[in-house]
């Protein structure tokens, strides 16, 4: 198999099971109300090694996936992953993304992806209902974007640690 299919393989199957740990272990490590998103997590770093359309193209089905467990409105995790990622790919750039990827400028664009990614999760569910803005803004946006940026510490601190022996 050539490189790159595998490389695009394992990405797959990398983002399912990122998938299937959101839908099982995640809700049992919540903290309140905060969640932290997995799947996120592994788009950002897609997106960072690969871009911006490699990476909207695994987070459709990641969201579509997520949203079809949840029995939630389909579409809306599906909607606010492509969006984060798609801003998280702005940031791409094949000349430094060995260098990026083990940096802690990482973590800041997870952050960012998880702020945007609850955002529109946000006010695409929560539009209809009667609420208090800040106190949704603040328990489901921005507690759950730091507990993500945080979880983004693990894995970039593993490919800081071992530098270019992994591969893909």
């Amino acid at each position: 198999m050539r490189l790159e299919v595998r490389r695009y393989v394992w990405y797959a199957g990398m983002m399912l099971v990122l998938v299937a740990l959101h839908v099982s272990v995640v809700p049992l490590i919540s903290v309140g109300d905060a969640i932290p998103s997995l799947p996120l997590i592994g788009l950002v770093f897609i997106a960072l090694h690969e871009g911006a359309t490699p990476g909207m193209l695994y987070a459709f089905p990641a969201g579509l996936m997520i949203d079809l467990y949840m029995g939630e409105v389909v579409g809306i995790s599906a909607l606010a992953l492509v969006v984060s990622t798609f801003a998280v790919g702005l940031f791409f750039d094949a000349e430094k993304t060995a260098r990026v990827i083990r940096s802690p400028r990482v973590v800041a664009l997870v952050l960012l992806a998880a702020a945007i990614f609850g955002l529109i999760y946000v006010f695409a569910y929560f539009q209809s209902l009667s609420f208090d803005l800040n106190a949704i803004l603040l328990q489901h946006v921005l507690a759950s974007a730091v507990y993500t940026a945080v979880l983004s510490t693990i894995p970039v601190l593993i490919l800081a640690r071992t530098g270019s022996r992994l591969k893909v």
